[in-house]
Protein backbone atom coordinates (compact mmCIF):
# COMPACT_ATOMS: atom_id res chain seq x y z
CA UNK A 1 0.00 0.00 0.00
CA UNK A 2 1.20 3.71 -1.25
CA UNK A 3 1.29 6.32 1.72
CA UNK A 4 -1.83 8.14 1.80
CA UNK A 5 -1.59 11.50 -0.90
CA UNK A 6 -0.25 14.47 1.42
CA UNK A 7 1.23 12.28 3.59
CA UNK A 8 5.14 13.43 4.12
CA UNK A 9 7.43 10.20 4.07
CA UNK A 10 10.09 10.20 6.59
CA UNK A 11 13.87 11.60 5.75
CA UNK A 12 16.98 9.76 6.90
CA UNK A 13 18.02 13.01 8.80
CA UNK A 14 14.12 12.76 10.82
CA UNK A 15 14.77 9.10 11.40
CA UNK A 16 18.26 9.77 12.77
CA UNK A 17 17.08 12.50 14.86
CA UNK A 18 13.73 10.81 16.20
CA UNK A 19 16.60 7.16 16.52
CA UNK A 20 18.80 9.98 18.82
CA UNK A 21 15.81 11.21 20.99
CA UNK A 22 14.63 8.06 21.91
CA UNK A 23 17.97 7.00 22.86
CA UNK A 24 18.28 10.19 24.87
CA UNK A 25 14.98 9.80 26.81
CA UNK A 26 15.92 5.71 27.48
CA UNK A 27 19.20 7.26 28.76
CA UNK A 28 17.71 9.67 30.89
CA UNK A 29 15.29 7.29 32.50
CA UNK A 30 17.30 4.41 32.85
CA UNK A 31 20.69 6.84 34.54
CA UNK A 32 18.17 9.49 36.58
CA UNK A 33 18.19 7.72 39.56
CA UNK A 34 18.45 8.89 43.06
CA UNK A 35 21.18 8.53 45.25
CA UNK A 36 21.53 5.43 47.51
CA UNK A 37 22.43 5.05 50.80
CA UNK A 38 21.95 7.19 54.02
CA UNK A 39 21.09 10.43 53.52
CA UNK A 40 20.80 12.84 56.04
CA UNK A 41 20.50 16.13 54.22
CA UNK A 42 22.67 18.68 52.24
CA UNK A 43 23.80 21.64 51.63
CA UNK A 44 25.69 22.57 48.24
CA UNK A 45 26.68 26.46 47.64
CA UNK A 46 27.49 27.37 44.24
CA UNK A 47 29.60 30.65 43.66
CA UNK A 48 28.35 33.56 41.51
CA UNK A 49 29.50 33.02 37.89
CA UNK A 50 30.28 28.82 38.04
CA UNK A 51 30.33 27.92 34.72
CA UNK A 52 28.46 24.40 33.78
CA UNK A 53 32.08 22.62 34.58
CA UNK A 54 32.28 23.62 38.14
CA UNK A 55 28.42 22.98 38.66
CA UNK A 56 28.89 19.88 37.66
CA UNK A 57 31.64 19.14 40.01
CA UNK A 58 30.58 20.99 43.07
CA UNK A 59 27.52 18.58 42.72
CA UNK A 60 29.50 15.42 42.30
CA UNK A 61 31.67 16.11 45.04
CA UNK A 62 28.81 17.11 47.20
CA UNK A 63 27.36 13.52 47.26
CA UNK A 64 24.08 15.06 45.45
CA UNK A 65 24.40 13.53 41.78
CA UNK A 66 25.11 9.64 40.97
CA UNK A 67 24.94 10.43 37.03
CA UNK A 68 25.96 14.30 36.85
CA UNK A 69 26.38 13.49 33.06
CA UNK A 70 22.73 13.28 32.94
CA UNK A 71 22.09 16.68 34.48
CA UNK A 72 24.66 18.21 32.22
CA UNK A 73 22.66 16.60 29.66
CA UNK A 74 19.70 17.98 30.34
CA UNK A 75 21.59 21.94 31.12
CA UNK A 76 23.16 21.90 27.21
CA UNK A 77 20.06 19.86 25.60
CA UNK A 78 17.29 22.92 27.07
CA UNK A 79 20.31 25.41 26.01
CA UNK A 80 19.67 26.61 30.09
CA UNK A 81 23.45 26.81 31.04
CA UNK A 82 23.04 30.50 31.48
CA UNK A 83 19.65 30.67 33.44
CA UNK A 84 20.81 28.56 36.25
CA UNK A 85 20.96 30.33 39.66
CA UNK A 86 24.34 30.83 42.06
CA UNK A 87 23.54 30.28 45.97
CA UNK A 88 23.21 28.02 48.49
CA UNK A 89 20.91 24.90 47.86
CA UNK A 90 19.17 22.54 50.46
CA UNK A 91 18.68 19.01 49.62
CA UNK A 92 16.46 17.47 52.55
CA UNK A 93 15.87 14.32 50.47
CA UNK A 94 17.98 13.18 47.63
CA UNK A 95 17.17 14.62 44.37
CA UNK A 96 16.99 12.94 40.84
CA UNK A 97 19.29 14.78 38.41
CA UNK A 98 15.72 16.69 36.80
CA UNK A 99 15.06 17.75 40.40
CA UNK A 100 18.42 19.75 40.87
CA UNK A 101 18.32 20.62 37.56
CA UNK A 102 14.97 22.19 37.99
CA UNK A 103 16.24 23.86 41.33
CA UNK A 104 18.84 25.84 40.05
CA UNK A 105 16.66 27.01 36.99
CA UNK A 106 14.54 28.26 39.49
CA UNK A 107 16.76 29.87 41.79
CA UNK A 108 15.32 27.62 44.87
CA UNK A 109 18.34 29.25 46.72
CA UNK A 110 17.92 29.37 50.94
CA UNK A 111 17.63 32.84 52.32
CA UNK A 112 18.72 33.79 55.22
CA UNK A 113 17.01 36.85 57.01
CA UNK A 114 18.84 39.06 59.25
CA UNK A 115 16.84 41.47 61.51
CA UNK A 116 18.81 44.80 62.24
CA UNK A 117 17.21 46.38 65.28
CA UNK A 118 16.44 50.10 65.34
CA UNK A 119 19.80 51.21 68.06
CA UNK A 120 21.94 48.07 67.01
CA UNK A 121 25.43 49.48 66.22
CA UNK A 122 28.09 47.87 63.91
CA UNK A 123 29.40 45.51 66.35
CA UNK A 124 26.35 44.07 66.97
CA UNK A 125 24.91 43.85 63.32
CA UNK A 126 28.83 42.07 62.93
CA UNK A 127 27.78 39.44 65.67
CA UNK A 128 24.32 38.94 63.73
CA UNK A 129 26.28 38.33 60.35
CA UNK A 130 28.33 35.72 61.87
CA UNK A 131 26.00 33.88 64.17
CA UNK A 132 23.98 33.37 60.60
CA UNK A 133 27.11 32.22 58.85
CA UNK A 134 27.13 35.00 56.54
CA UNK A 135 30.29 36.89 57.08
CA UNK A 136 33.16 36.46 59.62
CA UNK A 137 32.46 39.66 62.16
CA UNK A 138 36.79 40.90 62.10
CA UNK A 139 35.72 40.74 57.87
CA UNK A 140 32.54 42.96 58.37
CA UNK A 141 33.89 45.33 60.77
CA UNK A 142 37.27 45.74 58.20
CA UNK A 143 35.11 46.25 55.27
CA UNK A 144 32.70 48.54 57.61
CA UNK A 145 35.54 50.59 58.35
CA UNK A 146 37.78 50.44 55.08
CA UNK A 147 38.22 54.02 53.61
CA UNK A 148 37.71 52.41 49.92
CA UNK A 149 34.04 51.03 50.73
CA UNK A 150 33.32 54.08 52.39
CA UNK A 151 34.17 56.00 49.78
CA UNK A 152 32.00 54.37 47.20
CA UNK A 153 28.86 54.28 49.38
CA UNK A 154 29.64 58.14 49.58
CA UNK A 155 29.68 57.97 53.52
CA UNK A 156 31.48 60.69 55.54
CA UNK A 157 33.55 59.51 58.63
CA UNK A 158 35.24 56.45 59.98
CA UNK A 159 33.04 53.93 59.80
CA UNK A 160 29.40 52.93 58.20
CA UNK A 161 27.99 53.56 62.02
CA UNK A 162 24.91 54.77 61.69
CA UNK A 163 24.27 54.07 58.03
CA UNK A 164 23.20 50.30 58.04
CA UNK A 165 19.34 50.55 58.11
CA UNK A 166 17.61 48.88 60.93
CA UNK A 167 15.35 47.03 58.95
CA UNK A 168 15.11 42.66 57.91
CA UNK A 169 17.17 42.12 55.03
CA UNK A 170 17.08 38.40 52.88
CA UNK A 171 20.63 37.52 52.14
CA UNK A 172 21.74 34.83 49.85
CA UNK A 173 25.08 33.63 49.79
CA UNK A 174 27.43 33.48 48.61
CA UNK A 175 27.52 37.72 49.61
CA UNK A 176 30.39 39.44 50.49
CA UNK A 177 30.93 42.19 53.69
CA UNK A 178 31.01 44.78 50.98
CA UNK A 179 27.62 43.50 49.22
CA UNK A 180 26.33 43.58 52.38
CA UNK A 181 26.89 47.07 53.75
CA UNK A 182 25.84 48.18 50.33
CA UNK A 183 22.48 46.75 50.86
CA UNK A 184 21.88 48.16 53.94
CA UNK A 185 23.39 51.67 53.29
CA UNK A 186 21.78 51.79 49.92
CA UNK A 187 18.20 50.97 51.95
CA UNK A 188 19.44 54.04 54.28
CA UNK A 189 19.04 56.34 51.26
CA UNK A 190 16.18 54.83 50.04
CA UNK A 191 14.11 55.70 53.84
CA UNK A 192 16.04 59.21 54.79
CA UNK A 193 13.00 61.90 54.05
CA UNK A 194 14.54 63.25 50.18
CA UNK A 195 14.76 66.52 51.22
CA UNK A 196 17.11 66.09 55.08
CA UNK A 197 20.08 67.24 53.50
CA UNK A 198 18.31 70.33 53.05
CA UNK A 199 16.59 70.57 56.40
CA UNK A 200 19.87 69.45 58.18
CA UNK A 201 21.89 72.86 56.01
CA UNK A 202 18.79 74.98 57.03
CA UNK A 203 19.59 74.11 60.83
CA UNK A 204 23.33 74.87 60.24
CA UNK A 205 23.83 70.76 60.82
CA UNK A 206 25.56 68.37 57.96
CA UNK A 207 23.47 65.21 57.41
CA UNK A 208 26.39 63.18 59.19
CA UNK A 209 25.57 65.39 62.33
CA UNK A 210 21.83 64.58 61.85
CA UNK A 211 22.75 61.02 61.61
CA UNK A 212 24.99 61.47 64.85
CA UNK A 213 21.90 62.78 66.66
CA UNK A 214 19.42 60.61 65.50
CA UNK A 215 21.78 57.99 67.00
CA UNK A 216 22.23 59.26 70.42
CA UNK A 217 18.77 59.88 70.47
CA UNK A 218 17.70 56.38 69.81
CA UNK A 219 20.30 55.02 72.26
CA UNK A 220 18.90 57.46 75.01
CA UNK A 221 14.98 56.45 74.69
CA UNK A 222 13.04 53.76 73.02
CA UNK A 223 10.07 56.07 73.33
CA UNK A 224 9.17 57.64 70.39
CA UNK A 225 7.08 60.59 72.02
CA UNK A 226 9.90 61.50 73.78
CA UNK A 227 12.15 61.56 70.89
CA UNK A 228 11.86 64.81 69.70
CA UNK A 229 12.10 66.07 73.53
CA UNK A 230 15.40 64.71 73.47
CA UNK A 231 16.47 65.87 70.60
CA UNK A 232 16.00 69.46 71.68
CA UNK A 233 17.39 68.74 74.76
CA UNK A 234 20.50 68.32 72.31
CA UNK A 235 20.00 70.83 70.22
CA UNK A 236 19.70 73.20 72.86
CA UNK A 237 22.85 72.43 74.84
CA UNK A 238 24.89 72.06 71.29
CA UNK A 239 23.36 75.67 71.16
CA UNK A 240 24.89 77.37 74.36
CA UNK A 241 27.99 75.42 74.13
CA UNK A 242 27.19 73.00 76.97
CA UNK A 243 28.45 69.47 76.77
CA UNK A 244 26.05 67.22 75.94
CA UNK A 245 26.80 64.41 78.79
CA UNK A 246 25.05 61.52 76.85
CA UNK A 247 26.15 58.18 78.98
CA UNK A 248 25.59 56.05 75.39
CA UNK A 249 28.45 58.27 73.68
CA UNK A 250 30.86 57.24 76.58
CA UNK A 251 30.12 53.96 76.74
CA UNK A 252 30.56 53.44 72.85
CA UNK A 253 34.56 55.61 73.41
CA UNK A 254 35.34 53.17 75.29
CA UNK A 255 34.02 50.00 73.75
CA UNK A 256 31.61 48.48 76.17
CA UNK A 257 28.72 47.96 73.85
CA UNK A 258 26.64 46.63 76.11
CA UNK A 259 27.71 48.12 79.61
CA UNK A 260 26.84 50.53 82.26
CA UNK A 261 28.76 54.04 82.48
CA UNK A 262 31.05 54.42 85.13
CA UNK A 263 32.43 57.05 87.14
CA UNK A 264 35.88 56.12 85.62
CA UNK A 265 34.44 55.80 82.28
CA UNK A 266 33.31 59.69 82.77
CA UNK A 267 37.10 60.87 83.39
CA UNK A 268 38.56 58.95 81.23
CA UNK A 269 39.17 60.89 77.70
CA UNK A 270 38.35 60.41 74.12
CA UNK A 271 36.67 61.56 71.33
CA UNK A 272 33.20 59.66 71.68
CA UNK A 273 33.01 61.31 75.98
CA UNK A 274 30.68 64.13 75.64
CA UNK A 275 31.06 64.47 79.99
CA UNK A 276 35.12 66.29 78.80
CA UNK A 277 34.29 67.27 75.39
CA UNK A 278 31.96 69.55 73.42
CA UNK A 279 29.53 68.92 70.77
CA UNK A 280 28.97 65.92 69.06
CA UNK A 281 31.23 62.81 69.05
CA UNK A 282 33.11 62.44 65.78
CA UNK A 283 29.85 60.38 63.99
CA UNK A 284 27.09 58.23 65.02
CA UNK A 285 27.11 55.72 67.53
CA UNK A 286 24.64 53.71 66.85
CA UNK A 287 22.22 53.31 63.29
CA UNK A 288 19.24 55.28 64.13
CA UNK A 289 15.69 54.65 62.66
CA UNK A 290 13.25 56.34 61.02
CA UNK A 291 11.50 57.96 64.27
CA UNK A 292 14.36 58.98 66.08
CA UNK A 293 16.23 60.58 62.20
CA UNK A 294 12.76 62.38 61.95
CA UNK A 295 13.08 63.46 65.39
CA UNK A 296 16.66 64.80 64.85
CA UNK A 297 15.00 66.90 61.88
CA UNK A 298 12.29 67.99 63.81
CA UNK A 299 13.34 68.42 67.27
CA UNK A 300 10.35 69.77 69.95
CA UNK A 301 10.01 73.59 70.59
CA UNK A 302 10.42 72.52 74.61
CA UNK A 303 13.34 74.24 76.54
CA UNK A 304 14.21 71.79 78.05
CA UNK A 305 18.08 70.87 78.98
CA UNK A 306 17.73 68.14 81.27
CA UNK A 307 16.61 64.53 81.68
CA UNK A 308 17.57 61.63 83.85
CA UNK A 309 15.19 58.28 83.76
CA UNK A 310 12.20 56.97 85.44
CA UNK A 311 13.59 53.77 85.62
CA UNK A 312 10.41 52.31 83.29
CA UNK A 313 12.05 53.53 79.96
CA UNK A 314 10.51 56.73 80.48
CA UNK A 315 12.12 59.70 81.51
CA UNK A 316 11.48 63.16 83.26
CA UNK A 317 12.49 66.31 81.58
CA UNK A 318 13.37 69.40 83.27
CA UNK A 319 14.37 73.19 82.50
CA UNK A 320 16.40 73.99 85.03
CA UNK A 321 19.52 72.34 87.36
CA UNK A 322 17.09 72.30 90.22
CA UNK A 323 14.22 70.62 88.66
CA UNK A 324 16.84 68.46 87.46
CA UNK A 325 18.55 67.98 90.82
CA UNK A 326 14.91 66.95 92.46
CA UNK A 327 14.18 64.58 89.71
CA UNK A 328 17.30 63.18 89.82
CA UNK A 329 16.71 62.30 94.21
CA UNK A 330 13.23 61.09 93.41
CA UNK A 331 14.57 58.71 90.77
CA UNK A 332 16.86 57.22 93.51
CA UNK A 333 14.71 57.24 96.07
CA UNK A 334 12.72 54.91 93.76
CA UNK A 335 15.65 53.07 93.16
CA UNK A 336 16.31 52.55 96.92
CA UNK A 337 12.90 51.75 97.33
CA UNK A 338 12.73 49.34 94.46
CA UNK A 339 16.21 47.49 96.82
CA UNK A 340 13.93 47.01 99.79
Amino acid sequence: MSPAAGTPRPTGLGVVLAVLAAALLSAFLLFDTLPIGRWEGKLVLVPKGSPLPEVVRIFREGGILPHPFVFRALVQLTFSGRQLHYGEYAFPTPPSAFEAWRKLLRGDVIKYEVTVPPGANLYDVAKLLEEKNLAKAEAFLAAATSPAVLGRLDIPGESAEGYLFPDSYLLVKPVTPGEILEFMVRQFRRKIPPDAEKRAKEAGLSLHQVVTIASIIEKETGLEEEMPLVSAVIRRRLALGMPLQMDPTVIYGVKRFDGTVTRKDLRTAGPYNTYLNRGLPPGPIANPGLAALAAALSPSKEDYLYFVSRNDGSHTFSRTLTEHNRAVEEFRRAAREDEE
